[in-house]
């Protein structure tokens, strides 16, 4: 009888597991500082929150909606800008490949918001990423809809819209030889001294792999706290929140708005995007997408499909297509379970757990990874990159729209 497969050992100053937008980013900006690192993916590049994210890159404009520039608005501030400086190709990682959807949204203001928001957006800190729109300015259908009480009821928002596939396979293709597909029955964390000094793993077939490293980084979201339990102290505390998504197929505009309600919250967001076979989908998050939960999955959707007719009565969503598609964010614990304002990112004996919040926080969570680096006096430079073409490489997954196959 054969025995275990031989154990291969490399050496890396990284290693990084999971292959969401923050392990890709990530294993990007460290290879363009000269970081020898990896990247293993036990799955699918992208599969989780990554894929179900709307692909908004939020500038914290919906965060300052009660009047004040809070924390959350605050960290998100700047990344507008920098992800456009990498869809433009001005700043690594280079995402010129990558398809920008629409290079801002729109605010649709609810009554009594008009007077409200134009104090709130006529501030020096919020000006040049917004403007009121006048009625001739405003884009169909959202005009059909307002008719002559458009004036001071529709915002551009300067926060672009990415297609999240097309920015994985533009991160992937840069970096393929840095990544892994592993199996995650056998990862391990290997410790020396009472720090990490690698981590083992093993391919689909069997082959396993020692990388000696002097960091490892965990984004594996969920699956951080399975992966954290390997560390000695045990893992970071995290936390769930769910979403009920919900997408509808047919006829339809692009369109890439949120609309304002009783509360600061959008009271539905929907973002534009086309499936495998060239159909139009719109997919919808907000607070519609936090009500849903206690709600059937399909009464759901007929609800929000109706909610969403009446702000806009005319585009005909009756013969649409529905399907529901539960998310599960996991993000770094906060008291009474409230979402974090940034990024979360958790240090110990050379292992970093981090959880970025949301999509736009990539270019920042891999700064912090780079700083933490530096703190630790890892310099970049002494290794070469591992040899690893033996290794079979992670596709990047499917968007919601292809990944549901029950529409009704």
């Amino acid at each position: 009888m054969a025995g275990p497969a031989p154990i291969e050992q490399v050496r890396a100053d990284v290693a990084i597991l999971g292959g969401g937008i923050c392990g890709l980013w990530t294993l990007a900006h460290l290879r363009a500082q000269g970081y020898a690192a990896i990247l293993c993916e036990s799955g699918e590049l992208g599969m989780g929150q990554t894929l179900r994210a709307q692909g908004i890159i939020h500038g914290g404009l919906k965060y300052a909606l009660d009047g004040a520039l809070g924390a959350a608005s605050q960290a998100l501030t700047a990344m507008p800008a920098r992800w456009r400086a990498s869809l433009q190709g001005e700043r690594a990682p280079d995402l010129r490949g990558a398809r920008l959807l629409s290079p801002h949204q729109y605010l649709v203001a609810g009554q009594g918001w008009g007077s409200r928001l134009a104090g709130l957006f006529a501030s020096k800190l919020l000006q040049g990423r917004v403007a009121a729109l006048d009625a001739e300015q405003i884009p169909e259908p959202l005009a059909a809809a307002l008719g002559p009480s458009a004036r001071h009821a529709v915002y551009q928002l300067e926060e672009p819209v990415v297609d999240v596939p097309s920015v994985l396979e533009s991160l992937a293709h840069a970096n393929q030889e840095a990544l892994m597909a592993i199996t995650p029955e056998a990862t391990r964390l290997r410790y020396a001294a009472g720090h990490v000094a690698g981590v083992d793993v093993q391919g689909p077939s069997g082959q396993r792999l020692e990388v000696l490293c002097e960091q490892v980084v965990l984004c594996a979201g969920a699956g951080n706290e399975a992966l954290g339990r390997l560390m000695p102290t045990g893992a970071a505390p995290m936390q769930r929140r769910p979403l009920r998504m919900v997408m509808l197929r047919g006829a339809l505009p692009d369109l890439y708005a949120h609309w304002l309600g009783a509360g600061t919250t959008p009271r539905v967001t929907v973002t534009s995007h086309r499936d495998s076979a060239g159909r139009a989908v719109w997919y919808l998050g907000g607070a519609l997408a936090e009500a849903g939960l206690d709600r059937e999955p399909l009464a759901h959707a007929r609800a929000a499909r109706d909610a969403l007719a009446t702000l806009l009565p005319g585009v005909d969503l009756s013969a649409c297509a529905l399907a529901v598609l539960d998310v599960e964010r996991a993000e770094g614990r906060q008291a009474a379970g409230l979402r974090p304002d940034g990024p979360v990112l958790h240090h110990a004996d050379g292992v970093t757990l981090l959880w970025p919040t949301k999509l736009a926080f990539a270019p920042l969570v891999a700064e912090q990874v780079a700083a933490r680096l530096a703190q630790r006096g890892v310099r970049p430079g002494h290794q070469p990159l591992p040899d690893t073409r033996r290794w079979r490489r992670p596709a990047v997954g499917v968007p919601p729209w292809d990944e549901v196959t029950a529409w009704h």
